[in-house]
């Protein structure tokens, strides 16, 4: 939506273009907060639900590492299709949120403690090859970029720990105290002061 919005912008539909970013904020917002409300109020309900935000090791063979690779050509596919992408495109697509997905996810595990180089880097590639195929087919790279950038979106959102925030917040609102990917969450301030002090 935010992408849409910044292209009508970009050609000058002014109106329609502020209409789309308004809403693609508002809607961000309502993303936000209904995360937070869901599992809050999952959690109130079902005093069982469990705060882990990754899966245990199943002892069956690890899949963790390539598993993800696997999975983003056909999402990518399914993004070219809902878009009404062009068919002679689509390999070109699929290369370009291929590749930005692998420069994110290697960059993110070398850079593990800041998240925005990931991104970058992530955005870079996308950009870099976007620009070359336009040079290369004489085309808009833009529509060639669209399903990469949708690609890369997620991943971001991810890797920042916002979906991370919405359990924690979960926690904190149920009183729970849980593990989170490694970072302990304690639901009020006085356990926090007895754990520094101790």
């Amino acid at each position: 939506m935010p992408v849409c919005g910044a292209l009508e912008l970009q050609s000058r539909n002014i109106l329609a273009g502020s209409v789309r970013m308004v809403y693609a904020i508002i809607y961000s917002l309502f993303l936000g907060y209904g995360i937070t409300i869901g599992t809050s109020f999952y959690g109130g309900i079902d005093h069982h639900a469990i705060s882990e935000t990754s899966c245990r090791p199943s002892g069956g063979p690890d899949t963790s590492q390539w598993l993800p690779y696997v999975f983003v050509p056909p999402f990518t596919l399914c993004l070219i299709v809902i878009n009404q992408g062009k068919w002679k495109q689509m390999p070109a697509m699929v290369i370009i949120a291929f590749a930005g997905y692998v420069v994110n996810r290697f960059s993110a595990i070398r850079f593990a403690s800041n998240a925005q180089i990931a991104n970058t880097l992530g955005a870079l590639a996308v950009g870099v090859l976007g620009n070359l195929y336009s040079r290369i087919r004489h085309g808009v790279a833009a529509a060639a970029l669209l399903p990469a950038i949708f690609v890369q979106v997620p991943s971001g959102l991810a890797a920042s720990g916002s979906l991370v925030s919405g359990v924690t917040s979960a926690n904190q609102i149920n009183n729970v105290a849980g593990t989170n990917g490694g970072i302990t969450t304690v639901s009020n301030g006085t356990q926090a002061a007895e754990a520094t002090v101790n």
